[in-house]
């Protein structure tokens, strides 16, 4: 598919170019009046331009996976990346000129020309480039590994539907797995596992899609599955229950004749994971240095209160259940557990002191701001946990693992609604909370955090 990448790259890049040297020369033939002539204002202004452009689509993640393509779906986001784009590049660079614009007619009809043509440009060549990925979909060109995963009486079904349809949609069928763990006889694909084998038959076979054609009363019973799916990224699309469909749970797609519902994805878009790191580590950097005096008057304080080094370090699990290190301001005695990890409780005295102050007002999680420039944790996201209490965490909630798919952070919805947790059964009480914030991720979400997580320590309701 990186042929397909490039090509739809090189098409954006000419259809930038091409709009704006349209626009350039409806600039001096109509509203300047003067001769158009090919100077170095055009070719610089031309790669600035495309260069800006092809910055926008790379962060709105247009070159990501090229092969999923909608011409609907081209079409909103043609228009929407046209409109804003145009509106930075008649405001940053056009503005200027102003001078040779004789009214507001004229200058809402230039803004109006610059859209009209980037779009028109744009949007014929990704609707050519688009149509010919779906025809190669159609005719099995492209295609997506997938798993059908149902019941004796279900998967036949869904084989079925699929190979009645017209035109194909893309799943090429690499197996399935029977819920009832039997072999089917009448359909001519193989049984490639148990549910207990998803994990190896997803790395196994590089499964892209799975179709659940599972009775109403399984679900229920396979949600360990289904978070298995998730915390893979696999698309996963289900026949719509009609409450689901009411209650706008999931999204709904038509695949020709055969109706699917796909299950929203834990994921921000590209866009929004990049200006996220960019905060991340914008704020943290800030951070550090505009709260050195308070943090070296914090680390005196750990000094002072007991004997022993100023940070702890800590093993924890962060996205993609991967272990670092995280760091804070010691609250408790040295060598204050030994054997089995213990978590702290409201009047624990393990703490010293001058730990209960930091605590209250969570000043001991600050270091960890260095956690997020280093890109180990998030200034939002749930809070990381010791491989100790997550392995029990997940016996008791198999959701657990989707806080798995990103950062861990210094503040969480979860610690905001919750705070700490003081045993096994508050830290999955408290879960609920982060799979809230998953299920509506975004820099919105994030935000709001943020401004609660401020006023819960400057009022001092931290645990």
């Amino acid at each position: 598919m990186r042929i397909e990448k490039y090509k739809r790259i090189f098409c954006d890049v000419i259809s930038a170019a091409t709009s704006w040297i349209l626009f350039f020369i409806y600039r001096k033939e109509i509203i300047e009046q003067v001769s158009f002539d090919v100077s170095e204002t055009l070719i610089y202004g031309t790669i600035s331009v495309t260069l800006l452009w092809m910055s926008i689509y790379t962060l709105s993640g247009n070159y990501i996976d090229v092969r999923r393509v909608s011409r609907i779906n081209e079409l909103y986001r043609t228009i929407i990346q046209s409109t804003i784009g145009c509106l930075i590049i008649f405001f940053g660079l056009i503005i200027d000129d102003i001078e040779h614009y004789q009214n507001y007619t004229t200058y809402y009809q230039a803004l109006s020309v610059l859209i009209s043509l980037h779009f028109s440009c744009t949007f014929l060549v990704r609707y050519i480039i688009t149509t010919n990925v779906v025809r190669k979909i159609q005719n099995k060109q492209i295609t997506f590994k997938t798993i059908i995963i149902g019941n004796t009486t279900t998967i036949p079904n869904v084989v079925q539907s699929l190979n009645s349809t017209p035109q194909s949609t893309g799943n090429k069928i690499i197996g399935y797995i029977n819920t009832e763990n039997r072999e089917i006889d009448n359909i001519q694909i193989e049984r490639i596992g148990k549910t207990n084998d998803i994990e190896k038959i997803i790395e196994n076979h590089k499964i892209e899609e799975a179709i659940l054609a599972l009775g109403k009363d399984e679900y229920k019973e396979n949600i360990n599955l289904i978070n298995t799916l998730i915390y893979h990224d696999i698309i996963t699309k289900v026949t719509p229950n009609l409450v689901d469909m009411l209650a706008g749970k999931v999204k709904m797609q038509s695949f020709f004749d055969i109706p699917f519902s796909e299950i929203k994805q834990i994921k921000m878009s590209f866009f929004e994971t990049v200006l996220k790191r960019i905060i991340d580590i914008t704020f943290s950097l800030a951070a550090l240095l505009a709260l050195s005096p308070l943090l070296i008057l914090i680390a005196i304080g750990v000094k002072l209160s007991s004997r022993g080094p100023v940070f702890y370090f800590q093993e924890r699990l962060g996205i993609r259940s991967q272990k670092f290190n995280i760091i804070k301001f010691r609250s408790m005695y040295t060598n204050s557990e030994k054997g089995t990890p213990l978590l702290a409780s409201k009047n624990d005295t393990r703490i010293t002191k001058w730990g209960k102050i930091m605590r209250k007002y969570r000043l001991d999680e600050l270091p960890q701001f260095y956690n997020v420039l280093i890109g180990e944790m998030s200034i939002i996201g749930p809070r990381p946990e010791r491989d100790f209490f997550a392995k029990q965490i997940l016996k008791k909630a198999t959701h657990y693992k989707l806080i798995y798919k990103v950062k861990p952070g210094i503040t969480s919805w979860g610690m905001v609604k919750f705070g700490y947790a003081e045993n096994l059964d508050e830290m999955i009480e408290r879960l609920k909370y982060d799979i809230i914030y998953l299920e509506n991720l975004s820099l919105f979400s994030d935000f709001k955090v943020f401004i609660l997580t401020i006023f819960i320590i400057l009022q001092g309701r931290g645990k």
